[in-house]
């Protein structure tokens, strides 16, 4: 679903800590293209905490469900999050339709899929 010059990563870091190590790591190591967010997360993480770090290095992003995940926060609920922390995230039904929406933002740029196992594992297993 990505135009050929972006890359995809995947992580299941979904804590304040996560948040810090992967800001860390998108300030030393990808200042190269513009960093674009698929986030998911549990109602019981701290999804505040977790983008807070990442939000000065994000270009734009969206929050998505956990499908399938009874405690997942909503899209609209992680968005919301997000925007506390100065983050904009646009909320999408699902990580196909995020990606979809988020791939117009000119290239070439790096999508993160990031905030839970559960989501990296449902990406993971929808996509071989």
């Amino acid at each position: 679903m990505l135009p050929p010059d972006w890359e995809l990563w995947l992580d299941g870091g979904h804590n304040p800590g996560a948040g810090e190590a992967l800001a860390d790591h998108v300030a030393h190591q990808w200042g190269d293209k513009p960093l674009d967010l698929v986030v998911g997360m549990l109602n019981s993480k701290d999804s505040q905490g977790f983008v807070d770090p990442l939000a000065p290095h994000v270009r734009s992003g969206a929050a998505v469900p956990i499908p399938d995940e009874p405690n997942s926060l909503s899209a609209a609920e992680m968005a919301a999050k997000a925007g506390a922390a100065g983050l904009d995230l646009s909320p999408a039904d699902s990580v196909e339709a995020a990606i979809r929406q988020l791939v117009k933002r000119p290239g070439p740029a790096r999508l993160l899929i990031c905030g839970s196992l559960y989501l990296a594992g449902t990406v993971l297993a929808e996509n071989g």
